[in-house]
């Protein structure tokens, strides 16, 4: 029987040709959408899974309770880490690992070659290989425990010295060299971006700069420093909390834990909590989830209605099955099995187009973080439990609806779809889902336009930001006479950051004669007395900070400005500012800008130099040799650091790295939106095949009468129309109400106009017209002859 099921099955597929394509078509977009959107979400939820004694890892990190607010923060100082591990029985082991270091690296071998290693070098002990899993290839971590050694990830190891053993071989960071002790396998999925493992009591060696008491003050706490803890018990959490607050009274001033709250983050959030540098929220990820099973529904929607809407072709083959014998139960399993089969050809189709198409994918969707699968057998895996889904959901209730025809109306092509309302019901669904995803995919593409373009208070244009380690008085002067030679060159600063960076550095700071820190914290931005001029920023009040002033000088925001002196914010200058621990003078006010992303409101902005963070050159380039101006800049970098790597980016580059996770958000809502308008048009052909076969003889009669081609096409497709709009008036308030709270987590956001609902709208009902026009015009022009022959 089984046998027989099968073979009548292929024999339907094959004769309906079209029909069979548009099914397969179908859930083959629908299943596609939902294997990609699986892979993705898959690879985000295994992020750091593979620890062991995961359940009992914590991140370090912390809160500061402002008056009006409270910051978040990663990180810690590297004397609460050793502080851990003396004084804490609750605590197994504590690790701490100073990241996002850059390096110019000199490679020991024939022939001598040099490299920049940008923010992916980390300081650490061998200590940090027994807390986290890591593949070895060679060596193992224990020369980290002393000076000079340094482990490297496979792809690093490979691009220093080739195939070979990397083991014992010698590099040479700012003139101090370095053996290899070890290589480990790069990591596929975590958050440890270190590709370079250095002896944590190096780092003084390699930056002669730090404090002495970089190692034994709390006061170093900095979210550079990822502290790790794996407790004894995960159940001790709370108590090693509360023992740590009255280890920051003690060792940070009384009262301070009420200032700064250190709380132990499980290692399994660490990828997802957002307040804390996260990767991706988990909001996302069930948001993405349920885009992929709304889709897969739709899809499933759409073959439910091509298959009901055959009902009047196939009445008679039902109708003689059960004269013949056929029970509704074999029956329905007949028509599970098409489903079953339509389904498998789906399903295989969807893999092999994903995994053809991932090199593509990657390069245009995933290309900084290129999507890879992580394990066939769970893709496979994942696959079957799709076909399942996809047989019973799409292939159960048309089959149930076709095994019950009674046998008469089946035999004299008389069947009336019972069905009507629930068909319509779920066209309106499969429309809403997709007007929802077009207003969606219209909103999220003008808040990204908007956040990339908009003006931030200074000027991004052909401003190019130039790495460097460290910067000596003698090799500033060389550079500010030399790159003003530079007919290319607008300006230059010496800086740490430019403006909307992703920098969080700042503290609360003491105004004036005020006794009390100020309860609001102020970030700092770092450069020379030439920074406001090549970035375009301007100054309300005062003047610039001199480069050979005796004491501290400091420029304020506007936003600072007036919070300091809210009456009238131009007194602040030539006041007292005590920022951190250096007491100076406020010189001028400038215009406020953003600092950070436009997620963040324009906060309150000291700005200062400092030699030790200088780390960056800052060129404003003009005309339009912007090419043969760097090369220039290039030549004279090279001459004044003989031991550096010159690299580059532009800021405007930089600002659009800030909002890779909304142009992620973007470009996976316009492909759901793409499949669910093409899933929906196909609905919409299913529906308009279903009212041309039920009104044939109505047509026929009409034409018979003298209507018009055009006349009979209205009629069609007037009431399909009154679908869409039906659609479209519940798509749009739940559009705005989903958007609207997507906007709020921006600090600057977009308005949502009136015409994006119409864009869609309108959109929406050109694609559906085009659809249904083309089926109701083939019905419009068949022949009346045989539309009638059948009365």
């Amino acid at each position: 029987m089984l046998k027989t099921n099968i073979k009548l099955a292929l024999r339907h597929l094959f004769k309906r040709k079209f029909n069979s394509l548009l099914n397969i078509v179908t859930l083959t977009l629908g299943a596609s959408c939902c294997v990609l959107i699986y892979m993705y979400v898959s690879y985000q939820m295994n992020f750091d899974t593979y620890h062991k004694n995961t359940e009992r890892l914590y991140r370090l990190v912390f809160e500061l309770r402002l008056e009006n607010e409270t910051e978040y923060d990663k990180g810690s100082s590297i004397a609460m880490v050793n502080t851990l591990k003396s004084a804490f029985p609750l605590v197994e082991k504590a690790v701490v690992s100073i990241n996002r270091q850059s390096f110019v690296i000199d490679v020991e071998a024939n022939p001598k070659r040099r490299f920049r290693e940008e923010g992916n070098i980390s300081f650490t002990d061998a200590e940090w290989f027994d807390v986290f899993t890591y593949s070895w290839i060679e060596g193992n971590p224990n020369l980290l425990n002393r000076p000079g050694g340094v482990i490297l990830t496979k792809k690093v190891a490979e691009k220093y010295f080739g195939a070979g053993s990397a083991t014992g071989k010698m590099i040479s960071i700012v003139g101090k060299q370095f053996q290899v002790a070890g290589v480990v396998k790069d990591p596929a999925n975590t958050d440890m971006k270190g590709e370079m493992y250095i002896s944590l009591s190096s780092f003084a060696d390699l930056n002669p700069a730090v404090g002495k008491d970089y190692f034994t003050s709390w006061g170093y706490t900095m979210s550079t420093h990822d502290a790790f803890i794996l407790l004894k018990d995960a159940r001790q959490k709370k108590e090693v909390e509360n023992k740590l607050a009255s280890l920051v009274d003690q060792h940070m001033g009384a009262g301070y834990s009420r200032l700064f709250s250190f709380q132990l983050m499980p290692l399994k959030d660490m990828h997802f909590d957002m307040r804390y540098a996260g990767t991706i929220s988990k909001s996302l990820i069930i948001t993405l989830s349920l885009i992929g099973l709304v889709i897969l529904c739709i899809a499933g929607i759409n073959y439910i209605n091509l298959v009901i809407a055959q009902q009047t072709r196939r009445s008679a083959e039902i109708g003689t099955r059960k004269i013949l014998g056929g029970s509704a139960k074999q029956i329905f399993f007949q028509f599970l099995i098409e489903s079953f089969l339509v389904s498998v050809i789906a399903i295989i189709s969807s893999l092999v187009i994903i995994i053809l198409l991932i090199p593509q994918i990657n390069s245009h969707i995933f290309y900084d973080e290129p999507l890879q699968i992580l394990s066939y057998s769970r893709l496979f895996l994942f696959s079957f439990s799709l076909l399942a889904a996809l047989t019973l959901f799409a292939g159960a209730y048309p089959a149930y609806i076709l095994s019950r025809l009674n046998v008469s109306n089946a035999l004299k092509n008389n069947v009336k779809s019972s069905s009507s309302l629930t068909t319509r019901s779920l066209i309106v669904i499969q429309n809403v889902v997709a007007q929802v995803l077009i207003i969606g995919t219209i909103i999220v593409l003008l808040q990204v336009r908007f956040l990339k373009n908009t003006d931030k208070g200074f000027d991004r244009e052909s401003v190019v930001m130039i790495p460097f380690e460290k910067i000596t008085d003698q090799q500033k002067q060389l550079m500010n006479q030399r790159l003003k030679g530079i007919p290319g060159v607008e300006s230059f600063s010496f800086c740490y950051q430019s403006p909307a960076s992703d920098t969080r550095r700042g503290a609360t700071v003491k105004y004036d004669v005020r006794a009390e820190w100020e309860p609001s914290p102020a970030r700092f931005s770092i450069g020379d007395s030439a920074y406001f001029s090549t970035f375009r920023i301007p100054l309300k009040y005062g003047r610039t900070i001199s480069p050979s002033a005796a004491r501290p000088e400091y420029v304020i925001n506007e936003t600072m400005a007036r919070s300091l002196e809210p009456k009238d914010f131009s007194r602040v200058v030539g006041k007292k500012l005590m920022a951190g621990d250096l007491e100076g003078i406020i010189v001028g006010v400038s215009g406020d800008f953003n600092l950070r992303s436009l997620r963040s409101p324009i906060e309150p902005v000291v700005f200062m130099e400092d030699d030790f963070l200088i780390t960056n050159l800052a060129v404003k380039l003009s005309g339009s040799e912007t090419q043969a101006s760097l090369e220039q800049v290039k030549t004279v970098y090279e001459d004044a650091f003989s031991d550096q790597l010159f690299t580059y980016q532009f800021v405007d580059e930089r600002i659009a790295k800030l909002y890779q996770r909304e142009s992620l958000q973007q470009k996976f809502i316009w492909i759901a939106s793409a499949v669910a308008i093409a899933i929906s048009s196909m609905g919409l052909l299913a529906l308009i095949s279903l009212v041309t076969v039920h009104r044939t003889k109505e047509i026929g009669v009409r034409k018979v009468l003298g209507a018009s081609v055009a006349q009979i096409t209205i009629l069609l497709s007037s009431e399909l129309m009154k679908l869409i709009v039906v659609s479209f008036v519940i798509a749009s308030p739940i559009s705005f109400y989903l958007m609207s709270n997507w906007l709020r987590d921006f600090a600057y956001r977009i308005d949502i106009h009136w015409w994006v609902f119409a864009l869609s709208g309108g959109a929406a009902a050109l694609i559906a017209f085009a659809t249904i026009s083309f089926q109701a015009i083939k019905a419009a022009i068949a022949n009346p002859v045989e539309s009638l022959r059948s009365e």
